[in-house]
This record gives structure tokens, sequence and C-alpha cells, in this order.
């Protein structure tokens, strides 16, 4: 983990109070857990075609902004581009050296808004092939190095990518790792089988026997994360799913430092109109979000 750099996303151009803010943050998150895995760091920043008749001001003001981040410590390498920024941070990212992770942020948009102006923290998370770290709306705090990771799973190969890479997120950090699990989507999923053979509903004795297995493999998976040297515990949850799950853990307990899922992704139009769990996730958390793909490409 430590052997990859890290690529940092960052739009130094928006100079608005939230905007310029979430770029520091982006900024100062990226930069902590660099120090922390021992990682060098390449800065990317992206000019949007778009953006070729700001004024000279501006271009002044980016300049002296990258350099000012050069300056800082000669781990940093800036890195500056033309043109679509999803595609440069696609192009990074699958090239070789790769990235261990990419670390970027987002103000959010909703609805119509997002379909048509579109996200780059979106784009990336849903098409990726490396970990990304997403700073949301939601985080105003530096990293202070103290707290735990909070791991969603639905307990299905969507998760595994996401759960091998908390394991070793939290072995180089030495932090306990707490796996979070909403028994909804067992019922929801054996619901549908249900369906699918003529079955109207499922009996108490039938989720009684699903709430049981669930709590069978999440201790499995504790165990497994505790033999290979790592604090584990888990949260179950029957009320609500497991975005949710995970956002009212976090926001109850206020011990986490990062919260780690699991993501497959859809098209933009779905997205933009049905939502999507890992989304959701993104807006709520007062934590960096970093969420894997559950397959490669």
């Amino acid at each position: 983990m430590a052997s990859k750099y890290m690529l940092i996303a960052d739009d130094v151009f928006d100079v608005s109070p939230g905007a310029k803010a979430r770029s520091e943050m982006v900024r100062q998150y990226g930069l902590s857990l660099a120090e922390k895995l021992n990682a060098p760091v390449r800065l990317l920043y992206v000019q949007n075609p778009l953006d070729i008749t700001m004024k000279n001001s501006e271009r002044t003001r980016i300049h002296n902004t990258l350099e000012k981040i050069r300056q800082s410590s000669k781990k940093i390498q800036v890195i500056e581009a033309f043109g679509n920024p999803v595609d440069e941070i696609f192009r990074l990212e699958t090239s070789s050296p790769q990235p261990g992770l990419v670390v970027m942020g987002t103000q959010g948009k909703k609805g119509l808004e997002r379909f048509f102006l579109g996200s780059v923290a979106e784009e990336v998370v849903r098409n990726a092939v490396v970990p990304v770290m997403v700073i949301g709306p939601k985080v105003t705090k530096a990293p202070n190095g103290k707290g735990k990771i909070l791991l969603a799973t639905d307990l299905t190969t969507n998760s595994r990518r996401a759960e091998a890479y908390a394991k070793k997120l939290a072995k180089v950090l030495n932090l306990e790792v707490v796996f979070i699990y909403s028994s909804l989507e067992s019922l929801r999923i054996a619901d549908q089988y249900a369906a699918a053979s003529g079955t109207a509903f499922m009996d108490q004795s039938t989720i009684d026997t699903l709430h049981a297995k669930s709590k069978q493999a999440l201790l499995k998976k504790v165990n497994g994360f505790k033999a290979d040297g790592v604090k584990c515990s888990f949260k179950m949850d029957s009320h609500q799913p497991t975005s949710q799950a995970a956002i009212a853990t976090e926001s109850a307990s206020g011990n986490y430092q990062y919260l780690v899922m699991g993501t497959h992704g859809r098209s933009s139009f779905v997205k933009a109109f049905l939502g999507s769990t890992a989304r959701e996730t993104i807006m709520s958390s007062a934590v960096p979000t970093i969420v894997i793909r559950s397959h490669n490409k």
C-alpha cells in the first residue's frame, strides 16, 4: 500500500467559499493519509476548456497557488493538464505506475442539475479501477489521526474488495475496523427470490433464520480480521438500509476516521433519477468515504 503514490485531484480554479474550503480539506486529508502511508503524492489540476476565457489575474492566482503547493513539500509532484478532468484522472489512474488511491472532493448536485451538469467525483467513483476517497460536503474537520474505520458491507461478493482494502488500511494505520450491516439487505434479496418463486410473503421463522445467518457471516468476517491482527467488531441494523445505518452509526459515535464501502456503479441516467447508495453515503458522511468498485474493469 505504501509503495504506490497517491493522486489528489484538486480544483483550484473555483474560489467560492465552499469550493475553496473543500479544496483545502481535500489536500489536508490526502496529504495526512499519504504521510501515514509513506506514499509520494501527485496533485492534479486540470484546466477545463470552458475556462479558456479566464482573466490573466485568475491565471496568475492559479499559478501562484500551484507553486505554493509545490514548495510546501518535496513529496508533492504537481501535474497541470488541459481538457476534461474525468479523462485526465482516468489517464493517470490507468497508466503505469498506477496510484494506490485517488483523493477528491465534491460539493454535490441534485436531481436534474446533477444529470445535466454532471459530477467529476461521481463519474470517477462509478468507473475507477482503484479506490477513491471522496471528501463530501459534510466533512468539515481536518484529520486528527484518531478513530476507527467504519466498513459498510452487504455480505456479498460486491463488498469483498472493500473489505480487503479496509483490512490493509487498518493494519498500516493500526486502526480498529467496525463492520456495519443492515439485515434489510438479506430480506430484500430473499423477498425477490420469494416473489420469483411465487411465494407471497416470508414468515417470521424465515426472517429469524436470515437474521441468524447474517450474524454468523459477520462473526466469521470479524474473526478473519482478528486472525490477521486487526481489531474488529460489528454492528447490525434491522430498521434502515446499510447506507443510512452507516451514517447513523458514524454520527452517534463520532469516533470514526474513514468510512469504507464497495459499489458497482450504474449508468448516468439511472443514477441521476433513482439515486445511489454510494452517493447518499458520500453526501451524508462527516468523514471521508473510500469507495472501491466491486470488480475491476
